[in-house]
């Protein structure tokens, strides 16, 4: 169970962990535009990189042969550690796709043996050395898979901040894999990803879900639930193991990051018009107010109800935000791309105006951007970037928390929410 069913259950200290975590998130994301900002190299392409990095401690856990296994063992390597667990059917299947592709990249690149991914469990009651075993060979896993008692992995956990807590189980349960028998509990527990340094420093945390580049293998895709297919196909604050190598990398000095080296440039102003010539007149009005900020030409709100007839995706950014930096190009590409059927709009959040026109002049987009304070009424905002999808209709039909990490993943939005394929 991930994370995001925490909402869901009515228990005051769980909401207020809940809002903790959140407010957390929030403060780190900002830190780190906020870092960008101020002469720092770019920002890691999905993590926080941590500012007093703090070294984990020796913790004792058991991996998959029942051995005793140190994560001080691991010394002079860098090391990704993930929640996760075998009985889980919302993220943890994902997880365990993205962690084979990154695994599989780091051998390709020459470097498995500087480089180590491993899955650690949120499931102590559970997640024993045999079924540790099973999971491997019917996922295929190829990573260190870790289990431990309920005092080691709570000593882990704490240190780094991850929640975990025993639920009551769906209804009707879900059916263990292994032994083929209803379930009779859950876990709640967060959804992310750390990196150690060879010296044993967390270097970078970031919470969310694992966003899958490819097909799901039949097995993985057989082990999610519903939700779990919800989350497959709309992960929320998603990271890829593209985004992953790439902060990796960036820690250790190395000059391609493997998700840069391939992602295409966005087009340019003339590109981008020549690509959204002869577009309805609707859209048009949009097209020929590309890059500004229209503070004194109507609401956003009165401007996505006279696009009423036309799908609408509105992006909140701001000049100070690393991660939309790090997205607008994605934007940029979807809307020159989309442009012809469906109408783009920015929501400059709680910006200057100076700050976001010099913004927008380095950064070319075929749309306006109208200044805002908050979403009222399309959404709440929950910070930025944050992406909301309107039907023809008027209605908002989806909204997308933080950063998009693929041109996939957005243009996979586009299409689902905006267009209905």
């Amino acid at each position: 169970m991930s994370f995001r069913r925490l909402r869901l259950i009515t228990i005051a200290g769980t909401v207020v962990v809940l809002a903790l975590l959140v407010l957390l998130s929030l403060l780190a994301r900002l830190n780190s535009a906020d870092n960008a900002t101020a002469g720092v190299p770019a920002p890691l392409a999905v993590g926080t990189e941590l500012q007093r990095p703090l070294s984990l401690p020796a913790v004792s856990l058991v991996n998959e042969q029942g051995k005793p296994f140190s994560l001080s063992q691991w010394r002079g390597k860098w090391v990704i550690i993930v929640p996760s667990m075998t009985l889980c059917s919302e993220v943890c299947p994902m997880t365990t796709a993205v962690l084979t592709q990154f695994t599989n990249q780091i051998a390709r690149d020459g470097l498995s043996n500087h480089v180590v991914a491993a899955e650690v469990t949120v499931d102590p009651w559970r997640d024993s050395p045999p079924r540790l075993r099973a999971y491997r060979k019917l996922t295929g896993a190829n990573f260190p898979l870790l289990t431990g008692s309920q005092a080691q992995i709570h000593a882990l956990w704490k240190f780094l901040g991850v929640y975990y807590q025993k639920v009551a189980e769906d209804k009707p349960p879900d059916i263990d894999w292994m032994t083929h028998k209803p379930l009779t509990f859950d876990v709640s527990h967060t959804d992310g990803f750390f990196v150690v340094d060879p010296n044993g420093q967390e270097r970078i945390a970031n919470e969310g879900m694992p966003q899958v580049s490819g097909q799901l293998s039949k097995t993985l895709r057989g082990l999610l639930s519903s939700q779990g297919l919800q989350d497959l196909a709309h992960p929320q604050l998603p990271w890829t193991g593209p985004e992953l190598i790439d902060d990796v990398y960036y820690l250790m000095g190395r000059n391609v990051p493997a998700s840069q080296a391939s992602a295409p440039a966005p087009p340019s102003a003339a590109a981008a018009a020549r690509e959204l010539t002869g577009s309805p007149g609707t859209l048009a009005g949009l097209h020929q107010q590309a890059g500004q900020l229209l503070t004194a030409d109507g609401s956003l709100t009165s401007r996505v109800r006279a696009l009423r007839g036309y799908p609408v995706v509105v992006n909140a950014w701001a000049s100070w935000c690393g991660p939309c930096r790090t997205e607008f190009p994605l934007l940029a590409t979807a809307a020159a791309q989309f442009g012809r059927k469906v109408a783009f709009a920015g929501a400059d959040v709680n910006d200057s105006s100076s700050d976001a026109r010099s913004f927008l002049a380095k950064h070319s987009i075929s749309y306006p951007s109208y200044p805002v304070s908050d979403l009222s009424p399309l959404a709440v905002l929950e910070g930025v970037p944050m992406t909301v999808f309107i039907n023809a209709a008027g209605k908002v039909v989806d909204v997308h928390t933080g950063q998009y990490g693929t041109q996939a993943g957005l243009d996979n939005d586009i299409e689902h929410y905006a267009l209905g394929q």
